[in-house]
């Protein structure tokens, strides 16, 4: 197996772990995508952005643990209950300046994904 295949393995895994998911139907219903979103993803040993996005907005989850194991495993307080979008967003920015990273990290993906689309 190449290194490419060990690393699409390990990510997923760290996915899986702070998700609690353990099925490709699992998976596809937290990120609220299809079943062959996730299929797809595996065949091209790819993450998708989104995905890291969205587990920052949902479990506070830190993009560079879920890609390189390394870092904080969280960047953001997680409340069980509300999630880590709550503890973002009812804050003012002043009160918590990772909403601004949040905010950036979010006009990032979609303006890469809007670019990629134009090429």
């Amino acid at each position: 197996m190449s290194g490419k295949v060990f690393e699409y393995i390990a990510v997923m895994e760290r996915i899986k772990s702070v998700t609690q998911c353990r099925t490709q139907q699992e998976l596809a219903k937290f990120f609220n995508v299809s079943q062959s979103c996730i299929s797809d993803s595996k065949k091209r040993l790819a993450i998708p952005s989104k995905w890291l996005l969205n587990l920052l907005r949902k479990k506070g989850v830190n993009p560079e643990w879920v890609q390189k194991g390394s870092g904080p495993k969280f960047l953001l307080p997680y409340d069980e209950d509300r999630g880590a979008a709550c503890s973002i967003y009812a804050r003012t920015p002043e009160k918590c300046p990772l909403q601004h990273i949040v905010s950036d990290i979010g006009r990032l993906v979609s303006k890469a994904e809007n670019m990629g689309r134009s090429a």
